[in-house]
């Protein structure tokens, strides 16, 4: 039978235990601790450190920071049980709160236990050797580290990840079978609706014109969502549509949108990014109160970057769309809608993500949209009026190279590039073309960057080509960058020759905290959470168009505001 080694007074013993289980614990820390400290090694050498969405600089060197002092305090206990299992245990809290930044508490608390179980079996080791009053200090001072991690972590959490302002107050959606809807694809003759309808029966779609006149279309199905492409619409009429299961109607889940014109029409373009998933800002209220005719997302309409299936990215759009203010604004306004990456494949996610497939398959199922030139990307071209929209999908084509400057690192891909080449060329037949990147234009070329300054040999090749062709019509809008601002044209031109500068307008972000990325813009920098910005044209069919763009809070303030006008190519029409 083990001895039990009795050190000191035995009256003043803590729990005693015996040399084998001693040995073993001493074994079993040292041996999980290693094996922690070698994977957290790994990972940072390959896949990078274990990471949410939106990274900060300071949070990668805090983090690795951690682990390396995890890593000493490792080596500390094989000689020293009781420092060492001590600063384990709070460099595996601090690793947690880190992680808390980015991910729930209950996920957080997974690195946590990396290092809080091996640090157990050190102290427990140690404890022998230690008075009762020693253990219950120690074991009083292990709670309250636990707990005040556990409270903290909470809330930083909400800080980072949770809503950026106040929720909306609007009530659920109707308690019916049709659990969620919206339209888009809106042109001067059809229009797209989607929606997810649940029970036994045939689903039909139902649209009334101002006339009263009705209309019954059929769709199709994909497990029990619907899709239903409308064709043969008045152009500039307003449309209520329904859903009809069986027999039985359902107009308490309606919505609308209006068919564009082909020729001069003054409108009004809310444009966003960057939505925490499941967010019921009030942002999204206060955009349905400017009462755009569209609204574009321009990337993240969800951040969904643990989505590995094809249920979790159905889930992901579920849980958005069912949202109250949400619901409320695609109820009225069709969108168009193209991925960035935390909606697609992960943070900085390119061609190589492993969701890649998946998020096309939910795309396709879930959105609607305009037609695609090819099923392997989601860039797409509509035009309202006499203004033509071109938006890239700057996410699924990425060659991840990492030389910023090689003409082998592309973001758009060969096809996608003439794609947008051929758009540009075509911009003589309209007043304006408005060119939607998900990711910043305006930044110092860097090695690396998620954005246009990670390829900054492409971007040379589209400046290059907007003044080779002397196009003069643009207007970028960007998204991901956490702020609203404006640019004239002094920071966007990157061609060779200078002759390629257009406005641009960063439109972002819904419900994520602010941050700044890339820059500088000349009408200002506004970073923030709640906010989105608006297009406003003016076209009365002379030859000129004029054209507000600003960046607005939830509360309805215009941080930043930049009217110009362009001159249209042909004259009046």
């Amino acid at each position: 039978m083990a001895q039990l080694n009795m050190a000191g007074d035995d009256s003043l013993r803590a729990v005693a235990i015996t040399d084998d289980v001693e040995r073993r614990a001493r074994r079993f820390a040292r041996i999980w601790s290693v094996a922690a400290v070698a994977v957290f090694v790994v990972l940072a050498a390959t896949v990078g450190i274990p990471h949410g969405p939106d990274l900060e600089d300071w949070e990668r060197a805090v983090r690795l920071g951690a682990v390396a002092v995890l890593a000493c305090a490792t080596a500390l206990a094989w000689r020293w049980e009781g420092w060492g299992g001590s600063i384990m245990l709070v460099g595996s809290v601090l690793l947690g709160l880190l992680t808390s930044l980015q991910h729930q508490p209950l996920v957080a608390f997974l690195p946590v236990v990396a290092f809080l179980v091996p640090a157990i079996g050190f102290l427990v080791a140690w404890h022998r050797t230690r008075t009762t009053a020693s253990v219950v200090v120690l074991a009083t001072v292990v709670v309250m580290v636990l707990f005040t991690g556990s409270v903290l972590a909470q809330e930083f959490y909400d800080r980072g990840y949770g809503p950026t302002h106040p929720s909306s107050a609007l009530p659920p959606p109707p308690d019916t079978p049709v659990i969620w809807m919206w339209s888009g694809g809106v042109t001067d003759t059809a229009a797209v609706v989607v929606a997810r309808v649940t029970g036994s029966g045939d689903v039909q779609l139902q649209t009334t014109d101002p006339a009263g006149t009705t209309t019954t279309v059929r769709g199709s199905q994909t497990q029990d969502v619907w899709r239903f492409e409308l064709s043969d619409l008045e152009s500039d009429t307003a449309y209520e549509y329904h859903l009809t299961l069986g027999a039985t109607e359902i107009p308490e889940r309606s919505g609308t949108f209006t068919t564009r014109t082909t020729g001069p029409m003054n409108f009004k373009v809310a444009v966003a990014s960057c939505a925490r998933l499941g967010s019921n800002g009030t942002v999204f209220e206060t955009i349905l109160g400017t009462e755009p005719d569209l609204f574009i997302s321009s990337g993240d309409l969800f951040y969904a970057d643990y989505a590995t299936s094809l249920t979790q990215f159905t889930e992901a759009y579920e849980k958005t769309l069912t949202q109250p203010a949400q619901a409320a604004l695609y109820a009225s306004v069709p969108i168009a809608y193209v991925w960035d990456d935390h909606d697609y494949g992960g943070n900085d996610s390119d061609s190589t993500a492993f969701a890649r497939p998946l998020a096309f398959e939910a795309y396709h199922t879930n959105v609607p949209h305009y037609p695609l030139p090819s099923g392997d990307s989601l860039n797409q071209a509509f035009t309202i009026g006499r203004v033509q929209f071109v938006l890239l999908d700057t996410r699924s084509q990425r060659n991840p190279k990492a030389d910023p400057d090689g003409p082998d690192k592309t973001m758009l891909g060969a096809q996608q590039l003439a794609w947008l080449e051929d758009r540009l060329l075509e911009s003589d037949r309209y007043a304006m073309t408005v060119i939607v990147s998900s990711v910043p234009w305006i930044a110092v070329p860097e090695g690396g960057a998620d954005h246009w300054a990670g390829f900054s040999y492409e971007r040379r090749l589209i400046a290059d080509f907007i003044a080779t062709n002397d196009i003069d019509n643009i207007l970028m809008v960007t998204g991901d960058q956490h702020l609203v601002g404006a640019d004239d044209g002094t920071n966007t031109d990157y061609s060779t020759t200078g002759n390629a500068a257009f406005p641009l307008l960063a439109a972002a972000a819904l419900d994520r905290p602010g941050s700044v990325k890339g820059g500088p813009l000349s009408e200002g920098m506004f970073p923030g959470g709640g906010q989105f910005g608006l297009i406003e044209v003016t076209d009365d069919g002379s030859s000129e168009i004029a054209v507000t763009l600003t960046g607005v809070t939830w509360e309805g303030e215009a941080l930043v505001e930049y009217s110009f006008t362009v001159p249209v190519a042909g004259g009046t029409s």
